[in-house]
């Protein structure tokens, strides 16, 4: 399963720069596959060294800077695009820096996962039994994440499809806190 972790963690945060790749303009490619280099390398070399989660972090600044010259106050400001990437893409760029997200929590549980099984066999735990409690905490993780990152995809394509609020923000606070209340009221109360 670390095979499987190490791979995710390089692979799943060179998404946003395949999209970038694929809705951009001439710069906007080389600058993609520019930064998705320094981050392969990047990612490669925090494999080796224990840090796997570094190039999901210089991806999003990599992402951050191809938003800024894409679109954004310098683009309205100058009226001249550095680089253009379609609105189609921005759009899938948006989706994809999820991708990103994912990658953080993949390298986060590479982390733990190297240092729960070092730990585990050096106080005299059978090896393969430690492979496979900590493989099926991670399947089991990487389920609840990818659910959770479709969820929020889903939940976000219901918010930007509604057009008009059902809700004013002051009464879907009330709404809220009084179920907020409810739930904790209940939750002290079973405890």
């Amino acid at each position: 399963m670390r095979a499987q972790l190490g791979l995710l963690s390089i692979a799943l945060p060179l998404i946003p720069y395949i999209v970038v790749f694929m809705y951009g303009d001439p710069a906007a490619r080389v600058t993609s596959l520019a930064f998705m280099g320094l981050s392969l390398i990047t990612g490669i070399l925090g494999m080796f060294r224990g840090n796997p989660l570094i190039e999901p972090l210089i991806t999003v600044i990599f992402m951050s800077l191809i938003l800024a010259l894409s679109s954004g106050y310098l683009v309205y400001v100058t009226h001249v695009y550095v680089l253009y990437v379609n609105p189609m893409g921005l759009t899938t760029l948006g989706y994809s820096i999820g991708f990103v997200e994912l990658a953080v929590v993949v390298s986060m549980m590479l982390r733990m996962y190297n240092r729960l099984y070092s730990e585990l066999v050096s106080k005299g735990y059978s090896e393969e039994e430690v492979k496979g409690e900590l493989s099926e905490y991670v399947k089991h993780m990487l389920m609840m994440s990818s659910i959770a990152f479709v969820a929020s995809i889903l939940v976000y394509l219901a918010f930007s499809l509604t057009t008009v609020s059902f809700l004013d923000p002051i009464t879907a606070l009330v709404i809220f806190l009084v179920i907020y209340v409810v739930l904790m009221r209940y939750t002290v109360r079973v405890q």
